[in-house]
């Protein structure tokens, strides 16, 4: 899963992060279902409930051990970063170098996933992060250069991310059903919310008494539990509809169309990609911002992190059990409250302050995360959810690069405050310019998806 603190440094994954439409229209977007059930999951549309489901349950339980690891690695690696070079532009050479791959794969992985069996591509990649990710302390074990081996082994760590999320896309309705989706991705994001609320404050006060480095060992063990848990699933994750034979490229082509001709759906994922660009940056601003501006350390800024993963679960948890009505309130609203949240967070001197605001800034930020993936997955048919997911991850994550690089010459020019002022006015510029949206503006969140043939 490994995604829902990306809230915070990607507007996200936790999960996480999703249109709606095949024929553009004028009024509210209520699509009508298709004839046949396009790959609905369990049972062709009689979805058992999420307790009677042992599959979902043991992809939740690794889920929730990777989302533990994601929460120590997300806390330490900025850490290890800035205790390494002491530079913020290095943090965002790290920042690209984790982005980057989104870019260059991930169109490509999203047409394989509609080709080959997810859980498979998923299992795989899981297993490749964590041998690669336990180099890191172990080059610290054996004394080698630990900078050298972060910028060598993290670039391919997240080809495997890009791989994984491919998968991961297109499995939730294939695990669940779409009567079940909304609630799934809920408890998804919550039981990651739940992680990151230990996981930080672990990770800051191992970080001060063993190092960043060893912590990272940590996250290599949950990938390997997550592929575990991929092994034990019965199911194979394959798209139900019967597959033309096309090329690769004219696959990856129509998960692009499919965006680009829908008109709620290529506003959803505009909204969301730029949002991407302008927070790219946050986790390296708040490490500033807590452990240099303020000189908090790092158990202090762990327990912010925790703070928001509070947050993050109480949203994600209301989120997931009433998503119905209208697409913007949920969406534009919501993103402009992590706005004001985070430039509260930005003015604050107290350690008890800088809580409270990223608790509002998590939990407003759930809300927002749970309608886009809802939205985007609910409107998508079976046979190219994987294009579609990551052709919108693509855009969304393969423009942070700028952004990081751009944080991390503000970092290195003005500190962590005034850095986190300019996201927060720009995070609120872009609700304002997405209110302008008439689709967004007139979208409900669960639409029914149509046939791609019909794009």
């Amino acid at each position: 899963m490994k995604h829902a603190l990306m809230l915070l440094a990607i507007p996200r994954q936790l999960p996480a992060d999703p249109a709606l439409e095949l024929e553009p229209v004028t009024a509210a977007v209520v699509l009508e279902p298709t004839s046949q059930p396009v790959g609905d999951g369990p049972d062709d549309g009689r979805d058992p409930s999420l307790r009677q489901n042992g599959d979902f349950r043991t992809v939740l339980i690794g889920q929730g051990i990777s989302a533990l690891g994601d929460a120590v690695s997300i806390t330490t690696m900025p850490l290890l970063v800035l205790a390494l070079t002491g530079s913020g532009l290095q943090m965002g050479v790290v920042g690209v170098l984790q982005r980057l791959p989104d870019l260059l794969f991930g169109l490509p992985a999203g047409a394989y996933a509609d080709r080959w069996d997810r859980r498979k591509m998923m299992l795989w990649a899981d297993a490749a992060r964590a041998i690669m990710t336990a180099f890191i302390p172990l080059a610290w074990v054996f004394g080698l250069p630990v900078m050298g081996v972060v910028l060598l082994v993290m670039f391919p760590i997240n080809v495997c991310r890009v791989i994984f999320m491919a998968g991961w896309t297109a499995t939730i309705p294939n695990l669940v059903g779409r009567r079940q989706l909304a609630r799934a991705t809920g408890l998804f994001e919550a039981i990651s919310g739940g992680s990151f609320i230990v996981g930080p404050a672990i990770a800051g006060l191992l970080v001060a008494r063993i190092g960043a480095a060893p912590t990272l060992a940590i996250d290599s063990l949950s990938f390997a539990a997550s592929a575990l848990s991929l092994v034990l699933i019965r199911r194979p994750l394959r798209s139900t509809a019967p597959r033309p034979g096309t090329t690769l490229l004219h696959e990856m082509a129509a998960g692009v169309r499919y965006i680009r001709e829908h008109r709620v759906l290529r506003d959803v994922v505009a909204f969301w990609s730029v949002l991407s660009l302008v927070s790219a940056p946050v986790i390296p601003a708040v490490t500033f911002y807590v452990t240099i501006d303020r000189n908090l350390g790092p158990a202090a800024f762990g327990f912010v992190i925790s703070a928001y993963s509070v947050g993050t679960l109480t949203g994600a948890l209301l989120g997931g059990r009433q998503i119905s009505g209208r697409l913007a309130p949920r969406l534009l609203v919501g993103n402009l409250a992590v706005a004001m949240a985070t430039a509260g967070l930005a003015l604050s001197a107290s350690l008890p302050a800088m809580a409270l605001l990223a608790f509002a800034s998590g939990a407003f930020q759930a809300v927002v995360l749970v309608t886009y993936i809802t939205v985007r997955a609910a409107g998508s048919p079976d046979e190219v959810l994987g294009r579609v997911g990551s052709t919108a991850r693509t855009i969304s994550v393969g423009i942070q690069p700028l952004g990081l690089l751009v944080g991390g010459v503000l970092l290195d020019a003005v500190r962590g405050g005034p850095t986190l002022l300019i996201i927060a006015g720009l995070t609120g510029a872009t609700s304002a310019l997405f209110l302008l949206s008439s689709a967004i503006r007139g979208a409900d969140v669960l639409p029914r998806p149509h046939s791609a043939a019909q794009a």
